[in-house]
């Protein structure tokens, strides 16, 4: 594994660095089992025709972690980092990342970078290379007429990790930023007949419910105890379900080491929307005023949200927003879920800026006749029915409109698809001679009285194995 890290930056960089000339284009998610985030930036023509001045992007989220990609350039060279944002101490977070220049004529011209689970920490929040690539092959392959170019960031199997030291009589962590929130997690008794209780506290977000996914550790090597993947909802004082491990005695008085491994977390609201239409206000985590309505004219139970601060998506740019959303029972019987997902959760959309919003209809799957019969499992007392809603990934995205600056990716999709179809019809004429040369062997065994190869029953050869195209690819 290669790491390639990032060169200090005098004073000057660091001024400079105010001056966004990387901007984030587009960015999409791939919803695979390494939660692959595709972003593209466009890097206008300043960051290769001032030499003396260090480029870098707005702060984007991935991961519930804030990053920042910045640039650097010599009379021959430009050079590309990763920069992590959140940096604390005591917190390090691991990525898989790979940096590819589009190429302005094909697909298999692109060139990059990557690195797999780079370690981020206080001391190194960049990492990347400073020679990507020459000035004169930027400006001949990837740059245009106007000195812009555009570059991809792939980020997946990010790992966000904290450690410290648990010793008695502090029994707490300092405060842990993640997602947007501070976090601490608390020890308590284990001493004596005692049991040792860790729990996870969110120390902001007062009076907001949160979904956190993570998992607690205590110990090194053999005697580490781990608590496993543990998922909750915060109540709205910040408080997670206590974890109870069974440390061997005193062990907080010698001084035992904490991990914490924090995978999500995503803020929650939960609205009483009135069967009768009238809209109800939430706000998302950038503090955007949303409305949501219940929707009786159809065969179906709908819900109605609007983006109410559309008017404050700033002019040429779009605002992508992904949130999910259940329908809440009044009562809920042993081992059922307390809410019903609605059908096409996840939802995502993008927003410029506009008068008004016309809405995203939420379809769910109750009956519009079933609302106003007597024992409805989803209305609740007041006539009203209660939606939650967990807010997703968002993100600002340069550009409103359909631009040159996509042309270069539909070119691309264009030419992989072409070079699919070429390959899919040489495997499937190699298959064709495959089966007429086995069928041909059969015939020559046959008529020479040996006896055919078996198929199907056995172990496959090293090299069949090898083969399988059960590969995962990051």
């Amino acid at each position: 594994m290669r790491i390639w890290h990032a060169r200090r930056r005098g004073r000057r960089g660091r001024r400079a660095a105010s001056e966004r000339m990387a901007l984030l284009y587009r960015a999409t998610r791939l919803k695979d089992r390494a939660d692959t985030h595709v972003f593209t930036f466009v890097v206008t023509r300043s960051a290769t025709r001032e030499p003396d001045r260090d480029v870098t992007s707005k702060d984007f989220c991935c991961a519930h972690q804030r990053w920042a990609v910045a640039f650097s350039r010599t009379d021959a060279s430009l050079g590309v980092y990763l920069v992590w944002r959140g940096a604390c101490e005591g917190m390090r977070v691991y990525v898989d990342f790979t940096f590819t220049l589009l190429s302005r004529d094909h697909f298999t011209a692109n060139e990059g970078f990557s690195g797999k689970q780079v370690r981020f920490s206080a001391g190194c929040a960049a990492q990347g290379r400073g020679r990507c690539v020459s000035m004169a092959e930027l400006n001949a392959k990837f740059a245009d007429a106007r000195g812009e170019f555009q570059l991809e960031l792939s980020m997946s199997r990010v790992r966000t990790l904290y450690s410290c030291e648990l010793r008695a009589p502090r029994l707490d962590t300092p405060p842990i930023a993640f997602a947007g929130f501070d976090w601490q997690v608390t020890a308590s008794g284990g001493g004596g007949k005692e049991p040792l209780t860790l729990r996870l506290i969110r120390l902001s977000g007062e009076g907001q419910k949160c979904r956190v996914r993570y998992a607690l550790a205590l110990g090194e090597g053999d005697r580490r105890l781990h608590s496993g993947p543990l998922e909750c909802v915060c109540d709205a004082e910040g408080r997670t379900p206590p974890w109870n491990p069974r440390p061997a005695s005193r062990l907080l008085t010698k001084g035992v080491r904490l991990t914490v491994e924090l995978v999500w977390a995503r803020a929650l609201v939960e609205l009483a929307i009135p069967a009768a239409g009238r809209a109800v206000t939430c706000y998302d985590r950038d503090k955007h005023a949303w409305a949501v309505r219940c929707d009786m004219h159809s065969e179906m139970v709908r819900m109605h949200m609007l983006y109410r601060d559309v008017t404050h998506v700033p002019r040429n740019h779009l605002r992508y927003v992904s949130w999910s959303a259940w329908l809440v029972r009044v009562g809920t019987a042993t081992g059922e879920s307390d809410a019903e997902e609605l059908p096409g959760s996840p939802f995502e959309h993008y927003y410029a800026q506009d008068s008004a919003d016309e809405g995203l209809m939420m379809e769910t799957a109750l009956r519009v006749e079933d609302v106003s019969r007597p024992g409805c499992t989803f209305m609740h007392p007041g006539g009203e029915m209660r939606v939650r809603l967990e807010w997703g990934d968002t993100y600002l995205l340069f550009q409103a409109t359909y631009h040159v600056y996509d042309d270069l990716c539909r070119l691309h999709a264009h030419q992989m698809r072409r070079e699919i179809t070429v390959l899919q019809a040489e495997n499937y004429s190699l298959e064709r001679q495959l089966f007429s040369y086995q069928k041909s062997l059969a015939f020559a065994q046959a008529q020479a009285g040996e006896p055919a190869a078996a198929e199907g029953g056995g172990r496959r050869s090293p090299a069949e194995r090898s083969l399988s195209t059960d590969t995962e690819y990051a």
